[in-house]
């Protein structure tokens, strides 16, 4: 195996970890945030104990810190050539993605009230990162 070989594997291992990483995290939370947006539709957010809310939110918040460990390692990738260009974009949509998830953290008061029009918006965000993101990896894939 040449250089440029060993150098292009390295960086579809690190992809992949990437990927799996999110998903794990994603799968862990998606259920807490189905939880929270089903208290918010129905309008019983209060009703919640404190401390499930503030679980919530923490693991939110631990979730977020590790969306941006990933995206901070994205950074230090090395793509091969033909991949630079995909891979400083799908860093900065893994950024967005991130910064997204911290907003909607933000959003979520520590007395069980969601800034609702910012925890939207934050959900927006995400879904717009995480399309780039998927096209991103999609290219990457196609080489």
């Amino acid at each position: 195996m040449n250089q440029m070989q060993k150098r292009a594997m390295a960086y579809m291992n690190a992809i992949n970890q990437m990927i799996e990483k999110t998903q794990e995290v994603q799968e862990h939370l998606n259920p807490l945030f189905e939880e929270i947006t089903q208290a918010i539709e129905k309008k019983t957010l209060k009703d919640m104990q404190s401390a499930k809310y503030l679980e919530i939110q923490g693991e939110f918040q631990e979730g977020t810190n590790e969306y941006k460990k990933i995206a901070k390692n994205m950074k230090t990738v090395k793509a091969p050539a033909k991949l630079m260009g995909i891979q400083h974009n799908l860093t900065a949509a893994y950024v967005e993605y991130g910064d997204a998830c911290q907003a909607m953290v933000d959003s979520m008061k520590d007395n069980r009230d969601v800034d609702l029009e910012a925890f939207n918006a934050a959900e927006e965000r995400q879904e717009a990162a995480t399309d780039k993101i998927s096209k991103y990896i999609q290219r990457i894939a196609q080489g």
